[in-house]
């Protein structure tokens, strides 16, 4: 038998599957393709996928509220997510959107959730209990690398994250902000990549580290320079060349 799982399975969708898409399939797609299981033998890994929790979740449902037991760590395998973090103010900044592939929830014995995930379109997720993850760290060091990998990659992303929009202009920190969700999210078109998304100005401007007006008044300054177009529930980035300009200007 081949160390890895040859799975003749098509790219998983970037966004909008249906609750009742979440599936054996899916569900082992993902797992394979995750990069924190990619060193799992065979049986093991079908082992670990009937022992995932997969529903069905719609647009706008929680996955997990900051404060919860934290007990999960959970994979995208379709669909879009976004992290919301407590502000002094009492409301709720979105700090990150994930997309299929992207893991989030906790690897280590956290108490309490320190975030908020909410679904942004119908998605598939699947939750792996803490305890079912440490056990397979336990017993195969390649994967425990692999663990050790993602949170170090995850430190870096962070750091490069606040370094990028620490300094820069309004419109910068959004070329930035889009060109990052269409490496995730993003769905070639006609020679545009398109982010079928419910992204709100507020949330573009969280992620953005500026204010909702803010994040307005460059998106249109963007749209007038021919780099991206909009529309209330999704997001067009026309020239991704112009785009990765600005951003890196």
């Amino acid at each position: 038998m081949p160390d890895h799982l040859p799975l003749p399975l098509s790219p998983l969708s970037p966004c909008s599957a249906a609750p009742s898409a979440c599936q054996h399939s899916t569900r082992l797609e993902a797992l394979t393709k995750a990069p924190l299981f990619a060193a799992l033998p065979v049986d093991e890994l079908l082992e670990l996928e009937g022992r995932v929790s997969a529903p069905g979740y719609v647009a706008g449902e929680r996955v997990y509220r900051a404060g919860e037991r934290a007990a999960s760590l959970f994979i995208v395998a379709s669909g879009a997510v976004k992290l919301l973090r407590p502000s002094p103010h009492g409301d709720e900044a979105v700090v990150s959107v994930l997309g299929p592939g992207d893991s989030f929830g906790t690897l280590t014995r956290t108490e309490h959730c320190g975030e908020t995930a909410a679904v942004m379109v119908d998605s598939c997720i699947i939750g792996i209990p803490v305890r079912v993850v440490r056990g397979v760290l336990e017993r195969h060091p390649k994967v425990a690398m692999a663990a050790f990998d993602e949170l170090a990659e995850r430190l870096e992303q962070s750091y490069q994250a606040l370094e990028q929009l620490s300094v820069g202009s309004a419109d910068k920190r959004v070329a930035a902000v889009l060109l990052n969700l269409s490496e995730k999210l993003g769905r070639p078109a006609q020679g545009r990549i398109e982010l079928s998304i419910p992204l709100s100005r507020a949330d573009l401007g969280a992620i953005a580290r500026i204010t909702p007006e803010s994040a307005s008044r460059a998106l249109a300054r963007l749209r007038a320079a021919g780099a991206v177009d909009f529309g209330r529930q999704w997001t067009s980035i026309v020239d991704p060349a112009m785009l990765h300009d600005i951003a890196t200007s």
